[in-house]
């Protein structure tokens, strides 16, 4: 297929069952929160082989769905003579490492070429954008919002500290079950069914940042404003109300690498960002200070009310700290929601970080959680400190130096990969940065039944002697491929 051909319509394929069994697989597929009730102890308590056997149908047919609508997809496959997906392990040559969100030449960007971004965009994503005319934005963001505007997707991109922007295709629809889901896992009680009070709690949004943007966590601040405040636009409370800049954010980034590399005086500033450069920077400054001032303030009239936040350890450590020492504690209500993630960024923390950030809370617990941008899913942690699977995602775990897959038995620990039968826009078989142990026999304590990634979580990239790139799979090599023959075509 040529990219100005119109892409194969995206539509269900029944399998070969009963007219029941169609429907039920199918809901599964396509919408599990009704699937399972509402109820995340539901999802977390369906028996491992009848999972598994919904899962193997139901790759079978994504896969076939996705062969038609997505190119790189499709060209893998052939490459590979793929034609069908019936087992787990037949998804190790067809995942997709994160380098197949950055695969375009960077030049595109700095050219403002966003009508070939946008050609690039439609390889990779299962909507046509054959319709989208991107020929007179001049920015990242006018042109992610010409996207939002005109299409399914909510593009999310990463801050881009290796030169590139990770630009995934995300569905609108999806990330709006996606928060949904959060809800679910955040406010029920694992073991009992929901009531209309854990089904649509109403608390405090507290969002230690910026209100928008196109940043992962940021897409999802419209989501969290809606779904967790019945639609109140009074009880979000952000760090600052406006969205923060794309574009200024990637001009950051490709400064940190051009000083990294001794090379800052070759890199061209856009005018128009070189005038806004100091006013970021000062920003950035300032945001230590404006964040103490804004839980101060936020300690005050939300004294004693449920809320929800969620931030990094190392920052809700600096707040918790210095409220502490103004003799502010236990602030609001024990039963509100506070999710985190992402490890310590790199911090050191004195070991009773915990206590302290509790202390000054005032809630019973913190939901820690493990997700990777690519994946929809976000794994939430029980009650023994591990990441149990949500049911639409099958984890993989790959050898790390040969990226073949590892026996799904016993104790295993590799390169964490994955695949998320919820993304619907684009391919959902991806691999991480991450190594991770997962136990395939062992039936955790907290009566969870589904499989559950450890606590001792790493990056390959922190390991001593580990580069994060060494990932050598036939995906990666196809979209180095596309890459380059996308290139060919392209007069800059």
């Amino acid at each position: 297929m040529t990219q100005t051909q119109a892409k194969t319509p995206f539509k269900p394929v029944s399998p070969v069952n009963s007219k029941a069994e169609q429907g039920s697989l199918e809901q599964f597929m396509d919408d599990p929160i009704e699937f399972f009730g509402h109820s995340m102890t539901q999802m977390q308590t369906i028996p491992r082989d009848e999972l598994e056997a919904l899962q193997k149908q139901a790759i079978a047919i994504r896969f076939k769905q996705h062969y038609e609508a997505i190119p790189i997809l499709r060209k893998l496959a052939d490459r590979l003579g793929i034609t069908e997906v019936a087992e787990f392990d037949d998804l190790a040559p067809l995942l997709f490492a994160h380098t197949a969100f950055k695969s375009y030449p960077s030049a595109l960007v700095d050219n403002k070429r966003f009508d070939l971004m946008t050609q690039w965009l439609d390889t990779i994503t299962a909507h046509d954008l054959s319709h989208i005319d991107a020929t007179g934005c001049t920015t990242i963001d006018g042109w992610l919002d010409l996207l939002d505007r005109e299409t399914p997707l909510n593009v999310i991109t990463s801050s881009g500290t290796t030169g590139t922007l990770s630009l995934i295709p995300k569905d609108k629809n999806a990330a709006t079950e996606g928060m949904y889901i959060w809800k679910m896992y955040l406010f029920q009680t694992f073991g009992e069914e929901p009531g209309e009070a854990e089904l649509d709690p109403k608390v405090d949004v507290i969002w230690p940042t910026f209100s928008s943007g196109k940043l992962g966590h940021l897409r999802i601040a419209d989501m969290v404003k809606n779904g967790f405040t019945g639609g109140d636009p009074t009880k979000f409370h952000a760090l600052y109300s406006d969205a923060i800049d794309t574009d200024l954010m990637f001009l950051a980034s490709k400064m940190r690498m051009a000083a990294s590399r001794g090379e800052l005086d070759r890199l061209v500033i856009p005018d128009e960002l070189a005038e806004r450069k100091d006013e970021f920077i000062a920003m950035q400054m300032r945001q230590p200070d404006e964040m103490q001032a804004f839980f101060a303030e936020l300690s005050e009239s939300l004294k004693g009310k449920r809320i929800f936040m969620t931030g990094a350890f190392p920052i809700m450590y600096d707040i918790a700290k210095a409220g502490l020492e103004r003799g502010i504690s236990n602030v609001f209500a024990k039963d509100s929601a506070i999710l985190t993630g992402g490890g310590m960024k790199g911090v050191a923390l004195p070991d009773n970080f915990m206590e302290v950030i509790q202390d000054f809370l005032g809630c019973d617990r913190i939901q820690m959680g493990y997700g990777f941008s690519e994946l929809s899913a976000f794994h939430f942690a029980c009650t023994e400190g591990r990441y149990h699977v949500q049911p639409w995602v099958i984890p993989i775990l790959l050898d790390p130096d040969t990226s073949e897959p590892l026996p799904r038995d016993g104790r295993q620990t590799g390169r964490s990969a994955g695949y998320d039968l919820l993304n619907k826009s684009h391919w959902g078989g991806v691999m991480s940065g991450d190594e991770v142990t997962i136990d395939w026999n062992f039936i955790c304590p907290c009566g969870q039944t589904s499989v559950a990634f450890e606590a001792d979580i790493v990056r390959y990239s922190d390991k001593e002697g580990v580069e994060d790139d060494r990932i050598t799979c036939a995906a990666t090599h196809e979209v180095h491929n596309e890459a380059v023959n996308f290139m060919k075509q392209v007069e800059m």
